[in-house]
């Protein structure tokens, strides 16, 4: 969620009507005191087998726990983990299973975002690295369950267990409410994929459908002695060229699910993104086959009857991919009550997936124990915290109270009239508060093809990150929304400089700094970055992102974030709240011993001049979201 934290989307705030607890207005969301669950007098069930050695470098799980909690942490065989026990804990668990690793070789533990509201009321969570950083959902629900029986032995048995996650976690998550209805209450799943086939044909489709639009046959799929040269050579030009790369954009709506709010700003989001993996699957000869029809929602049935008649199948090496695929699929046949959330735009687990979610439930008769939301985004996984809590609090209601949430009704398949969303904030872009720069990028005089790009703005000494989107780049295309300082704290506005960022492997560039003369668009703009300058003149920041709270624990949702050290200004922002993005992003200036704001030195806060309890080391270091809560 790092990543999403930085694009701060620039929306107009409409308040929500809502409940005091954030449920829809209408809704009762008071949760009883904890009883004991149906669980608790059972018999502990039998301990899951142990990973015994990691697949990857396992990070250092040690953190800092937040004020009212203490940490807890460790290795438990191939993986390491995180507990976080509030002081007074009201024998409520949350076991939490973070997204895909991408293959990056070193594994980490994630906290959820909810998790100051969890400690806040009471509540442990607990969450694993897992052993590796592939596609793993069956081995991320075996091992979080393993993390549980750990738990138990060292804490005692919970009163009541929920056990949540998003992307790859929302799908281990799907898993664990069928395979560990002995040790779990309930289940919330965040934008989380259904079975092997529907999961990684997402990736894989795009992939056929771009091989459609370049017209590459299934003789030329036989022919080919190496698929990677084949996609890179006949395929991925359709991604390069700006109208077939639309049409491609409409054909993977129509694929999944049709006309939608947010559904092509977020498919295109995530074209990269699903080319990646979808190479990865058909190199690897892993990708599932395709066993049904396409469906193309929205467009003529003709379209969709040519694409079956065209439509290219790569090779598949069946015993292979068995094995890859094994434990990921799901029967619906939940052991517990699942409530589970999905964005309308979500381009790499598409609202699809909810609808195979619906429909696999439904044919196992158990949709009794199944709610589906559904939140007007066009975001993978964009949900806000508040949100997240919200449906947190619908699913205690719902396990210890025997009331049912309300959901979102998927039995009509019209995605433009959804009957209720559950998005405390729309996402209708605001104006006036951005400035666009549009023109060419190059790394090293070659045009850039980047999966994200963003910005910071240059000003008084200070760098301000001010993306108002982190879109991708193709061919060098750049089209960039950046915040004015209007919008946002530190950000452009005339006789600022603005320095585009993007990344190259896993090293982060910047490009030569842009003129901010007026506030109006910077059209046609040169953007070069020079991995031997890869600074371009930005200095040193420290890097800290997170939300706010008043000290009786409210959010704050407005205000205006300076960071310090000693009286030096270090580094400055605005809290916002608005659509999917909520808190503040804040760049520290980090200097020299002998510059104003030195390398070590403690950092402290600012929300609107008022101080806040947290401090940090101006150190540049991996840390987790750093929330703010004001001095009482």
């Amino acid at each position: 969620m790092i990543l999403r934290a930085l694009v701060a989307v620039v929306l107009v705030v409409v308040p929500a009507c809502t409940a005091d607890d954030g449920e829809p207005s209408g809704s009762d969301t008071t949760v009883a005191a904890p009883v004991s669950s149906p669980l608790r007098d059972r018999p502990l069930p039998p301990p899951v087998a142990i990973t015994p050695e990691p697949g990857a470098t396992l990070a250092d799980p040690a953190f800092e726990a937040l004020p009212g909690a203490t940490a807890h942490w460790g290795r438990l065989g191939g993986t390491v983990y995180r507990i976080e026990m509030p002081e007074d804990w009201n024998g409520t668990l949350v076991m939490w299973m973070h997204g895909f690793g991408e293959l990056r070789p070193e594994a980490r533990v994630d906290a959820p975002d909810i998790r100051r509201y969890l400690v806040d009321h009471g509540i442990a969570w607990a969450a694993s690295s897992f052993s590796s950083t592939s596609t793993i959902p069956s081995l991320a629900a075996d091992e979080t369950a393993a993390l549980w029986d750990h738990v138990v032995d060292r804490f005692g048995r919970p009163d009541w267990t929920y056990v949540s996650g998003f992307s790859m976690g929302g799908w281990a998550t799907h898993i664990s409410a069928e395979r560990y209805g002995d040790r779990y209450d309930g289940a919330l799943a965040l934008c989380g994929a259904v079975g092997a086939e529907s999961a990684l044909r997402v990736s894989v489709d795009q992939l056929v459908l771009a091989a459609h639009l370049a017209g590459v046959t299934q003789a030329e799929v036989d022919a080919a002695a190496d698929m990677r040269v084949l996609l890179d050579t006949r395929v991925r030009p359709v991604l390069d060229d700006p109208a077939t790369r639309e049409r491609l954009v409409q054909l993977v709506v129509a694929l999944t699910g049709g006309p939608r709010f947010g559904a092509a700003e977020g498919v295109e989001q995530e074209l990269e993104t699903n080319w990646e993996r979808g190479r990865l699957l058909v190199s690897a000869h892993i990708a599932p086959r395709r066993t049904r029809p396409y469906e193309l929602v929205g467009l003529d049935p003709a379209v969709a009857a040519d694409l079956d008649a065209r439509a290219v199948q790569f090779p598949v090496d069946d015993a292979v991919a068995t094995e890859f695929a094994r434990g990921m699929d799901q029967r619906g046949d939940l052991a517990l009550p699942l409530l589970s959330l999905h964005t309308t735009g979500d381009g790499q687990v598409p609202i699809d997936q909810a609808l195979a979610l619906h429909d696999l439930v439904q044919a196992a008769g158990r949709e009794d124990r199944l709610v589906s939301r559904l939140v007007e985004d066009p975001g993978h996984c964009g949900f806000t915290t508040a949100e997240q809590e919200q449906s947190f609090v619908a699913l205690q209601r719902w396990v210890e109270q025997g009331r049912r949430p309300a959901g979102t009704d998927l039995s009509d398949r019209d995605l433009t009239a959804l009957d209720r969303t559950f998005g405390l904030q729309p996402r209708t872009a605001s104006a006036g508060e951005t400035i666009d720069v549009t023109g060419t990028a190059t790394v090293d005089g070659e045009a850039l093809d980047a999966d994200f790009v963003g910005a910071v703005v240059l000003d008084g000494g200070l760098v301000t990150p001010c993306q108002a989107a982190i879109p991708s780049v193709h061919d060098g295309a750049v089209d960039l929304p950046v915040l004015t300082s209007t919008a946002s704290s530190g950000c452009a506005r005339a006789g600022s400089r603005i320095a585009l960022w993007t990344y190259v492997g896993e090293d982060q560039l910047y490009a030569t700094p842009l003129d901010v003369r007026t506030l109006g668009d910077l059209e046609d703009v040169a953007i070069e970055f020079d991995t031997a300058d890869p600074r371009a003149g930005v200095p040193a920041t420290t890097g800290v992102h997170g939300e706010v709270y008043d000290a009786t624990g409210e959010r704050v949702t407005a205000g205006r974030v300076e960071a310090r050290v000693g009286t030096e200004i270090c580094g400055r922002s605005s809290i916002r709240s608005e659509g999917s993005f909520e808190g503040y992003i804040v760049s520290i200036l980090r200097t020299s011993a002998d510059g104003p704001c030195p390398e070590g030195a403690t950092v402290t806060f600012t929300v609107d001049g008022d101080p806040v309890e947290q401090t940090i080391a101006n150190t540049d270091q991996g840390r987790d979201a750093v929330d703010l809560t004001l001095a009482g």
